[in-house]
């Protein structure tokens, strides 16, 4: 027949299965497996778990046997007996055979319970097992049934046991029982050599089975172990008490039990994964905990270092304190190897001095200081600074511990390691670890300690190169900063001196200039001073038919005057532009015999007009000047002949190249002179238009030339640029804003103005601080027609405009005393009176004053000195014409 088990397969059904268990036969030899209730068992575990059970598992009780009142019913029964023929184990069966079915285990031998056996062959057998361990099998007839029963009987460390099996009528009992005898032999021998522990309790808590690993693991013979509680046998009072819990907790269930659990036995301290369940008797009651247990040590040791590694890691790889590192590396070997006091410190490079230190406990401890100095003072040999390990399992036996024994056990510490990490044969780190029992540490305990060590060194090597890293970083921008401040000082130093440098060649050059303009000077006034001269004495003579020549050739001197003077404004970009639509080809044509006679013969001049040309608004006079300037430039640069082209064009300007340009994009008109001459270097381009700069000979030019086309270009809202290469020649263009109004109605204007008839009697206001010039203005005012009122300053011409005099025009100086410029009084007016109409006349302004040297709608500007029939015609413009900017 095979074995019936019932099994919980899953949480959530239940299924009967049949399962051959160690093979059996339909007909075993002795006794059957017992009926075991499970539950939450997989079947694969089932088998690995109960297949070394010992034979105080085989019960007699078979699935058709469910109740046997009488010896007849009983077809298979077991007993155990002991050294001194006590019965230590007896399962219902065997009871009822005995006629005893409620008979408890009691110090009886089986010759005083039967007595009927004395004598009889079955003690022969028994005792012959007995004397020799050799197993024997015989035929019995119970005393009061007659029954034939065949007998195993075998002898297993120090035991009997007992198999009854009914021999029916007509079987072949002989013939099984050499293979019942074999099979017998396999099954002591399984369980005998089965590396799991196998054992059985009584409902007492002690031990009636326990195979031959668990013999050894105890270090105890079958007659020293069976019969004894855990406690007994050497386990720790927690471990007794737990596995007590569990007997109950079975016993009352009737559900099996698993766990885990450390022991520290004849192997060392090892882990074991164990499953207690129970013994079922033939009324379904428990009569014995039965269990197995087998060695996870490595797998619970490998997880174990596993998770410390891995917690490790985690922790530390945000921190930034060694102390940290060193408190959580010393928790976590605590933690895994189950330890008293971990210390983790780490050694201070040069004297050997712990330089941080991390240290736990499991729970409290009176006075950690004890054991951390009791570790610094007096255990740090040279063999650990060598980097040996010390282990020490028992402080009581280990000569190592000898003469600090009492300091140990003061702090109860049964057992240390000491675990040093070192490089380059100086000591980093160390780790103590302290148990308050003996302890055997093993090749795990030793690798774990160096895996987690090595991991908080790493961390700890990293904090020291985060540390390095800033302290140089921080050493590097105080370099940077110092090498900066130094460059500073020296480019301030080096840009004080070019500009000393420069200052001493302005002040050359402007003595040089000065020198010749002096010279200049006194010669227009001696022109002036004697023609005024000339004209008193002819009129004091009565002679008049020469004062016109003399008046001539003082107002040539004075022209002259005017334009060295306007030079000088322009060098010093101060001058006052009158800008007005301009046709740029008219003005070149207008200029063709002028640039002619100045280049001269050798020079071959070519103009190349743009069809279609843009207008520019800018001042023409001023336009004429820079060109003229570029010319004589052009020419200087071509000693020996050459070509000059001027050419003109309309450019549109993307951001790209009006970046390159220094320009605002948009559209614009180039005026480029071209050369053919020595061409410049990119030094001399650099420094072209630098004022005072000329690679001329001394004497032969003032370098305010170029600086001057410059000043004028970027007052006019334009750019100059040069691109030249040396030996091929030269081209500087200049590039003006297009403006939209077409310069031939501008001119069509002026004419018509300049044909209109004189005043009828406008009101002007004449505001200058010099007598003379406001005399004069006057003068030519009431000859043309008008009415002239006159202020001598700001606050009394503002007092004027104030009033409700009627005033048509503004005439007035942009520099002015009083506190209040030109421009100001002109502000003012034009808030009081908006169609105001003003004219200002200046030798001089800042372009400030003025608005960056561009005038408003309704406002013109007329440049000192001037004719007085410019004057005429200009006010007779601006009161006649639409009020427009000229």
């Amino acid at each position: 027949m095979q074995d019936h088990l019932l099994i919980r397969e899953d949480t959530e059904n239940y299924q009967k299965r049949k399962f051959s268990f160690l093979s059996l036969p339909e007909q075993p030899p002795a006794h059957q497996i017992c009926r075991l209730s499970y539950s939450d068992f997989r079947l694969a575990r089932i088998k690995s778990r109960y297949s070394s059970l010992g034979h105080v598992m085989y019960s007699a009780i078979s699935p058709e046997s469910a109740s046997f009142a009488q010896p007849d019913a009983v077809a298979n029964a077991f007993f155990s007996l002991d050294a001194g023929w006590k019965i230590i184990y007896l399962d219902g069966p065997a009871k009822v055979l005995i006629g005893r079915p409620s008979l408890a285990l009691s110090a009886s031998s089986l010759w005083e319970m039967c007595p009927e056996l004395l004598g009889s062959e079955f003690e022969g057998h028994l005792r012959n097992v007995a004397q020799d361990k050799q197993p024997r099998t015989f035929v019995h007839h119970h005393e009061r049934t007659g029954r034939p029963y065949e007998i195993h009987c075998y002898a297993d460390a120090g035991n009997l046991s007992v198999c009854w099996r009914y021999a029916a009528p007509g079987s072949d009992v002989a013939g099984s029982t050499d293979e019942s005898d074999r099979r017998r032999r396999f099954y002591e021998t399984f369980l005998s050599n089965s590396p799991d522990l196998a054992y059985c309790w009584d409902l007492n808590h002690r031990f009636i089975y326990a195979n031959r690993v668990l013999l050894q693991m105890w270090n105890q013979t079958w007659d020293g172990a069976i019969g004894k509680n855990c406690l007994e046998l050497g386990y720790e009072q927690w471990h007794a008490e737990m596995h007590s819990r569990e007997i109950e907790q079975v016993r009352a269930t009737k559900q099996p039990v698993r766990g885990d659990v450390p022991f520290n036995g004849t192997f060392g301290r090892r882990i074991y994964d164990y499953i207690l369940f129970p013994v079922l008797g033939p009324d379904g009651e428990v009569e014995a905990v039965a269990g197995t247990t087998r060695d996870v040590t490595e797998r619970k040791n490998t997880e174990a270092r596993q998770q410390a590694l891995s917690t490790l890691a985690e922790q530390i790889s945000g921190s930034s304190s060694l102390e940290d590192i060193a408190a959580i590396a010393a928790r976590v070997i605590g933690e895994a190897l189950a330890a008293k006091w971990v210390s983790y410190k780490i050694i201070a490079s040069g004297d050997g001095q712990p330089a941080q230190r991390g240290d736990w406990s499991f729970g409290p401890l009176a006075q950690p200081e004890a054991l951390a100095e009791l570790h610094d003072e007096h255990r740090m040999s040279d063999a650990l600074r060598g980097g040996a390990v010390i282990q020490v399992g028992d402080v009581g036996a280990d000569p190592q511990a000898a003469s600090l024994l009492p300091l140990y056990r003061r702090w109860e510490a049964a057992s240390f390691l000491d675990f040093p990490l070192t490089a380059n044969d100086a000591l980093e780190a160390v780790v103590h670890v302290t148990n308050n029992h003996p302890r055997v540490w093993t090749s795990h305990d030793l690798q774990l300690v160096a895996e987690v060590a090595e991991l908080a060194r790493a961390a700890c090597d990293r904090i020291h190169n985060e540390q390095a890293l800033a302290v140089s970083e921080a050493r590097l921008r105080e370099i940077n900063e110092s090498l900066e401040a130094e460059v500073d000082t020296r480019t301030r130093e080096l840009m004080a001196t070019e500009e000393a440098l420069r200052h001493s060649q302005k002040i050359e050059a402007i003595g040089q200039l000065t020198g010749g303009l002096a010279h200049d000077f006194n010669n227009l006034l001696g022109g002036i001073t004697g023609s005024l001269d000339l004209m008193r004495v002819r009129l004091a003579q009565g002679r008049s038919e020469d004062l016109g020549r003399y008046i001539d050739i003082a107002l040539r001197s004075v022209n002259r005057a005017a334009s060295l003077t306007q030079r000088l404004l322009a060098f010093a970009r101060r001058q006052t532009l009158a800008p007005k639509p301009t046709n740029v080809n008219s003005l070149i044509a207008g200029m063709d015999d002028l640039v002619r006679r100045t280049i001269g013969p050798g020079i071959e001049l070519e103009v190349v007009g743009a069809g279609g040309l843009w207008s520019t608004l800018v001042d023409a006079p001023q336009l004429e000047s820079a060109l003229l300037n570029l010319c004589i430039n052009s020419r200087d640069a071509m000693p020996d002949g050459g070509r000059l082209t001027i050419e003109t064009a309309n450019k549109w300007l993307d951001d790209k190249w009006a970046h390159e340009r220094d320009l605002p994009p948009g559209q614009y008109v180039s005026i480029s002179v071209t050369d053919t001459g020595t061409g410049m270097t990119p030094e001399v381009i650099s420094r072209a238009f630098d004022p005072f700069f000329t690679t001329k000979p001394i004497g032969e030019g003032t370098g305010l030339g170029l600086s001057m086309v410059y000043g004028f270009a970027r007052q006019s809202g334009g750019q100059i640029r040069i691109y030249s290469e040396v030996g091929h020649g030269t081209t500087i263009s200049i590039y003006l804003p297009r403006h939209h109004r077409d310069a031939a109605e501008r001119e069509e204007t002026e004419l018509h103005l300049d044909q209109e008839s004189g005043g009828s009697g406008e009101v002007v206001l004449v505001v200058d601080d010099e007598a003379s010039i406001r005399m004069l203005i006057a003068e030519v005012l009431n000859d043309a027609g008008y009415v002239a009122l006159e202020a001598v300053d700001g606050p009394s011409a503002l007092l004027i405009i104030q009033s409700s005099v009627r005033i048509d025009l503004l005439v007035t100086d942009v520099g002015l005393p009083g506190g209040i410029n030109g421009r100001q009084v002109a502000d003012a007016g034009r808030a009081l009176r908006p169609d105001l109409k003003v004219l200002f006349i200046t030798g001089y302004a800042e372009n400030a004053a003025i608005g960056n040297g561009h005038l408003q709608p309704g406002m013109q500007l007329l440049t000192k000195p001037f004719k007085m029939e410019t004057l005429s015609r200009r006010i007779q413009g601006i009161l006649k014409g639409p009020g427009e900017r000229y």
